[in-house]
C-alpha cells in the first residue's frame, strides 16, 4: 500500500528495507563513483519536521511488511533561480506496479502545494536510463542539463 511516510521510525525501516533490495543495483548499476549512505539519508532526514516540511516520502509497503518501493523529493529553496525546486532525490522500485503510482503521488503534491519547477533525474548506468528519458518525456519534462564527476579516490 503506497502511502505518504511523516514518521522517522517508518522512515527508517523504508530506508532500511531498500537499501537490501537495492544493495546490488547501487554498486552495478548505480552511480559512478558514488553508493548510497543509508545512514546518512536516515540520520539527513529523519525528523518528524522534516518529513512535514522539506523533505517528501512517499512509499509502498508491500503484504509482508517490508517496503519494496518509495519516492523521496526535496523542498529545494533555491538562491540560484529564487524559486522552490521539488527535486527528486531518490526513486527505487522493486515493485513494477507502483513505480508509477509514487511518481504521480509527488506530482500531485507538487502542483497542489504550488511548487515552481520539478527536477527529476537518471542515472546512465541504470538499465532503465534510456526509459525513464521517454517517460519523463512524455510527461513534459525538458532536459536541462547533465552532470559529469571526477573522483580523486
Amino acid at each position: 500500500m503506497i502511502s505518504r511516510i511523516v514518521n522517522p521510525k517508518e522512515f527508517f525501516q523504508c530506508i532500511d528495507d531498500l537499501e537490501v533490495l537495492f544493495r546490488n543495483d547501487d554498486q552495478n548499476s548505480g552511480h559512478f563513483f558514488l553508493r548510497h549512505d543509508k545512514e546518512s539519508i536516515k540520520s539527513g532526514f529523519g525528523n518528524s519536521v522534516i518529513l512535514h516540511w522539506d523533505v517528501f516520502v512517499w512509499a509502498n509497503k508491500n503484504d509482508n511488511g517490508k517496503y519494496d518501493a518509495a519516492i523521496i523529493f526535496v523542498n529545494e529553496k533555491s538562491l540560484k533561480f529564487n524559486c522552490r525546486i521539488f527535486a527528486e532525490f531518490l526513486w527505487l522500485s522493486k515493485n513494477h506496479k507502483c513505480g508509477l503510482k509514487l511518481l504521480k503521488a509527488a506530482l500531485d503534491f507538487a502542483k497542489q502545494n504550488k511548487f515552481s519547477v520539478v527536477s527529476m533525474n537518471t542515472v546512465v548506468q541504470n538499465p532503465s536510463f534510456e526509459k525513464l528519458k521517454r517517460l519523463y518525456g512524455r510527461l513534459g519534462f525538458v532536459k536541462d542539463s547533465e552532470s559529469y564527476l571526477l573522483s580523486y579516490e
